[in-house]
């Protein structure tokens, strides 16, 4: 028993001491991206940073030594041009095409699996409004009509917009496993 709460503060001393700071930075397409190391964010994002720490004054001195390196960065000359791997790829990296196929695949499959409820609790409502012929039974039978047409409407959006990237994808040259 002991050993065991030994061992478990032993956990939490080291745990609180583990900390890492956060750089967070929103791209040109407004996708916002969030990592651990100073050296993986792109050199034309480097000014446009923000750093989360649980520790507020390791947060100002890295804040101020990523200013630093924001400076000494663009004291360099850069081209204009994206890096030859982002330019092979449509001007976007993996976790970008992954990303894009993901969120528009998610939500298809998300409205898809909430559509046989809602149709089975418009066919209850439409049960309910020839037993019972209240107003509030018509209105709440055509709202839920209306959620379940915006939401095919939103579907067949999505797929449309999916095939576009897809398309997209073919042209620039992305590899099938990062499509899924």
């Amino acid at each position: 028993m002991k050993f065991t709460v030994l061992l478990s503060m032993l956990f939490v001393g080291f745990s609180v001491n583990a900390r890492a700071d956060i750089y967070q930075w929103v791209d040109n397409e407004g996708v916002v991206n969030f990592t651990d190391s100073v050296d993986s964010i792109p050199k034309k994002y480097q000014n446009k940073v923000k750093v989360q720490s649980s520790d507020d004054s390791s947060q100002k001195a890295t804040a101020s030594e990523t200013a630093q390196s924001t400076v000494q960065e663009d004291n360099k000359p850069q081209s204009e041009e994206p890096p030859p791997q982002l330019k092979s790829f449509g001007g976007h990296d993996e976790m970008w095409w992954r990303s894009q196929f993901g969120s528009l695949r998610g939500e298809i499959a998300q409205l898809e699996a909430n559509l046989p409820s809602k149709r089975s609790e418009a066919e209850q409502l439409r049960r309910k409004l020839i037993i019972y012929t209240y107003a509030r039974n018509r209105v709440a039978y055509q709202e839920k009509l209306d959620e379940i047409h915006r939401d095919e409407k939103r579907i067949t959006a999505l797929t449309e917009q999916l095939s576009a990237l897809d398309t997209q994808a073919s042209a620039a040259g992305i590899p099938f496993e990062w499509r899924k």
